[in-house]
């Protein structure tokens, strides 16, 4: 395999239809090409994309690129705020903000796709604020929207749903034919709302945990038995709000997947994950047996990931499948397809996918803030304890406990081992890249350092694991958190009291930005630092045990909605990464109390 720096990948290409991506062996599709010129590929959040190869890149807190074929990327910063989510419809991108702000990347647009009141100027040039949702007086601020094709949903946080564009049925205001400008109110007491690519309909729950639909009904994709356009919100039967994953509608079918991962589909046939056409939502028979996480739809495409990086994809491919009324050729059920080599023996990273009218966008997840901050840990080099020494005088900084640890080798092993071998000091760094996060950018490569070192490849573990089993390692354990304990101390008593935690010193500098601040006054010989965040023994604990899985784990000793709250103000007071999901893993255990 070919070295590569880059971790994102498309199929496609510019001109061409959607249904020429794949080659007509099966066993070879889709055409995987590295995008090379997203540079920093680590920092990438989500992408989007709709018309032709355009897309919409989010990096960091408010920086967003955008690119074009044939043109040199636009960079975008949006001061002052956070992006919360972007999303595309045909050729306008949205930009949702923590603070509920919308603002719009657009072409000019027709058909009133760009929430603005002089759409006609925007040709992809700057950002601009969308004022019907960003003025003070107005005090509607934005939770979550979707877009469909050339019209645009948003839920408000006080459940009012506006929608405005292109209408055709889908503005849910018993019209069909009037466009709008400007957002109007379609329902109330609205949480979710879904939408897609190309889609002429749109999905939303409500508080009263239902599904409604409305819009355009071909081939009975509403998923309400029927084929007939609702002109105005109707509830979907038989399904619930709280069941619902994600759910995603293009021009002719729906794809909706649980959170238990199942799969269904309604619509047309071959397009829906079936020969025949469903009014219903139904399951699709290939997928029963898989756990979906992740599905992107786009025009008449179809593409789902499962929880063992597996990608199955619909409803377009080679000329071996059959040809639908438009002359377009499909493959009518799932299908797997292949990934690029570098996610094939790498289970660990999560991907994501996404699609839009004539490419395919495939990147791994760096929403993952433990790989993240071993990432940075990596490519900082601070707090390195130890050195890797190679041939010809080379040394490279590391972090003893972490090498030793993925590798089951002691550092004079690893020394001895690879210097039988020729290789160079950036062959040696691509291997620590799968040490420190996981990363394989040169499978080949990766395979000789493995045979060398007498590892098994493909890896058995993923970093997750091992630092999970790490932190069952209390042998190699090399630092004291000393906790004050209040609770038994008499009032006579002078000196303070404190319960230990035992740690990796490393776990606490690589999670902790406050401890690594600690950390620079004080000496590299000291074996012990003392907590004074107040918080009890075992939330922080469940901390401690956090900084190793990524995961909070409560137990029924634990009294949970102390250990919530103290948990809450964990995220600002141990400066963790901002990335850190500890608050949604807290709502979804607050949601089961």
């Amino acid at each position: 395999m070919n070295q590569t720096n880059t971790q994102i990948f498309y199929s496609g290409k510019r001109n061409n239809s959607i249904n020429q991506l794949f080659n007509q062996n099966e066993n070879k599709c889709p055409r995987w090409t590295p995008l090379s010129k997203i540079k920093n590929a680590n920092k990438v959040r989500k992408i989007v994309s709709g018309y032709n190869h355009n897309c919409l890149i989010w990096k960091g807190i408010n920086n967003l690129e955008f690119y074009q074929p044939n043109n040199k990327p636009k960079s975008f910063t949006i001061e002052k705020e956070e992006i919360k989510d972007i999303q595309s419809g045909y050729s306008t991108y949205l930009i949702l903000t923590k603070s509920g702000k919308v603002f719009s990347l657009a072409q000019n647009c027709s058909y009133c796709e760009v929430p603005l009141s002089d759409p006609e100027s925007s040709n992809y040039d700057k950002i601009r604020p969308v004022p019907f949702f960003n003025k003070k007086e107005n005090n509607r601020k934005v939770d979550t929207f979707a877009m469909v094709g050339w019209s645009n949903y948003f839920v408000c946080k006080d459940g009012k749903l506006f929608g405005n564009g292109y209408n055709m049925g889908r503005l849910g205001d018993g019209t069909s034919n009037e466009a709008k400008n400007l957002p109007i109110l379609i329902f109330e007491n609205v949480t979710r709302v879904f939408g897609g690519v190309q889609g002429y309909s749109f999905f939303f729950t409500t508080k009263n945990n239902e599904l409604a639909t409305c819009g355009a009904n071909q081939s009975g994709c509403l998923g309400i038995g029927n084929s007939d356009n609702q002109k105005s919100p109707v509830k979907v039967p038989n399904w619930k709000a709280e069941d619902i994953l994600d759910l995603q509608t293009n021009d002719s079918y729906s794809i909706l997947i649980t959170k238990e991962g199942k799969t269904y589909g309604c619509g047309r046939a071959g397009y829906n994950g079936f020969t025949t056409d469903k009014s219903t939502f139904t399951e699709i028979e290939e997928l029963k047996n898989k756990k979906v996480v992740e599905y992107f739809g786009g025009t008449r495409i179809s593409l789902a990931l499962t929880n063992e990086n597996e990608l199955f994809g619909w409803g377009f491919g080679s000329d071996n499948h059959p040809t639908d009324q438009y002359g377009n050729t499909r493959i009518q059920k799932p299908h797997k397809f292949n990934l690029p080599e570098i996610f094939q023996n790498n289970p660990s990273i999560k991907l994501k996918i996404t699609c839009g009218t004539q490419c395919i966008y495939l990147y791994p997840s760096y929403n993952n803030c433990l790989i993240q901050d071993f990432q940075k840990l990596f490519e900082s080099k601070i707090f390195c304890d130890s050195k890797l020494s190679l041939n010809e005088n080379t040394q490279i900084p590391i972090h003893k406990i972490v090498v030793e640890s993925r590798t089951n080798l002691q550092i004079s092993t690893i020394e001895d081992l690879l210097n039988k071998e020729s290789f160079s000091k950036q062959e040696i760094l691509l291997f620590l890249k799968w040490v420190y996060f996981d990363e394989i950018t040169n499978a080949d490569l990766l395979k000789q350092i493995f045979n060398s070192l007498n590892l098994s490849y493909p890896p058995k573990n993923t970093f997750q694991k091992d630092l999970h089993d790490l932190f069952n390692d209390e042998d190699s354990k090399d630092f004291t958190l000393l906790i004050k304990n209040d609770e038994d101390k008499d009032e006579d008593e002078e000196e303070d009291e404190y319960e230990e935690i035992l740690i990796h010193k490393i776990i606490l500098l690589t999670r902790s930005g406050l401890f690594r601040e600690m950390f620079e006054n004080i000496t590299e010989e000291s074996k012990s630092v003392k907590d004074y965040s107040g918080k009890s023994i075992e939330s922080i604990e469940i901390l401690i045990k956090y900084f190793y899985t990524g995961k909070i784990e409560l137990t029924a000793d634990h009294d949970p909605l102390l250990v919530i709250e103290e948990l809450e103000d964990s995220i600002e007071y141990y400066q963790l990464n901002e990335n850190s999901n500890i608050l949604n893993q807290l709502n979804e255990i607050k949601n089961k109390l």
